[in-house]
């Protein structure tokens, strides 16, 4: 399993980071229109829209990574975070058992 890039929440950025992304994303969406539009119009093959748009959405993604848009989120968190999902699923089905009268589930690690 890889780390992994998670987009932080708006209204948790800095003013200047809300800023400078309201900027990026308006270049970006007026980069994408004219990339849009030169392919309809067919000064690009659908290779190259692909591989301009590819281009675009990772420069945009380098970018909003340096500029601490993204939090890393480690395998280690991963787990963590899918662990206590499945414990929130658990709960939540068992409270439907227990009405229906039916046996408990029970999540156990399994030993090598």
């Amino acid at each position: 399993m890889e780390t992994v890039w998670r987009q932080i929440a708006f209204h948790r950025l800095s003013k200047a980071q809300q800023q400078a992304k309201l900027i990026k994303d308006s270049e970006y969406e007026i980069a994408h229109l004219n990339l849009s539009a030169d392919f309809r119009k067919g000064k690009l093959t659908q290779a190259e829209f692909e591989a301009a748009h590819t281009k675009q959405w990772k420069d945009y993604g380098t970018w909003a990574i340096s500029a601490g848009l993204y939090e890393e989120v480690t395998p280690e968190q991963q787990l963590i975070e899918a662990e206590d999902g499945l414990t929130a699923q658990i709960e939540q089905v068992n409270l439907i058992r227990a009405e229906l009268k039916k046996s408990l589930l029970e999540v156990k690690e399994k030993v090598k």
